[in-house]
């Protein structure tokens, strides 16, 4: 059997991360554009965690409404400069495999919706309470860039707490 590289492993582990949370984004806003009407709310979890239908023509949980096109130019230049940031990568984790995936993932759901001729993206998770606090709504690719990003945060500050030893060592 032919062993693959860590590097062709980790590609392909970024690549079907992105396939499927692209995949479960589009699919999701489709369902809900299909069976939801604007600014309904569908009761999940009781009133807490809501589905909606919202068209977001901002940037990430609805702020500067009204810049759509200034947020597809960002996120196609922010996506450009994930991928050249993941080609030149030389220690690809696990951890930054996963989380760049993810990030892609949600930044390509998300510029879709904004070129693909609606009104804005489909934004439907919609979670808090209306008498304490509501979240703005959001959707998969956001949360897929939210946990994307988290990750790697901590990737970084390991990498950062391993050169710090690694300087230690060598002193």
């Amino acid at each position: 059997m032919l062993m693959m590289n860590r590097e062709i492993k980790n590609t392909l582990l970024a690549v079907l991360i992105f396939i499927v949370v692209l995949a479960l984004d589009i699919v999701t806003k489709s369902l809900v554009e299909q069976y939801i009407s604007i600014y309904e709310r569908v009761n999940v979890l009781g009133s807490f965690v809501q589905l909606t239908l919202i068209y977001n023509q901002g940037g990430i949980f609805g702020i500067l409404q009204g810049y759509q096109r200034f947020f597809l130019i960002v996120s196609i230049i922010v996506f450009l400069l994930l991928i050249a940031y993941f080609i030149l990568e030389k220690n690809k984790t696990r951890i930054f495999t996963v989380s760049m995936g993810l990030i892609c993932a949600g930044a390509i759901g998300n510029i879709l919706d904004r070129i693909t001729g609606k009104p804005g993206v489909v934004d439907f998770i919609y979670i808090g309470s209306d008498e304490v606090f509501r979240w703005p709504a959001f959707n998969v690719a956001d949360s897929s860039i939210v946990i994307g990003a988290t990750l790697l945060v901590i990737h970084q500050l390991i990498e950062e707490k391993k050169r710090k030893q690694q300087e230690k060592r060598h002193q």
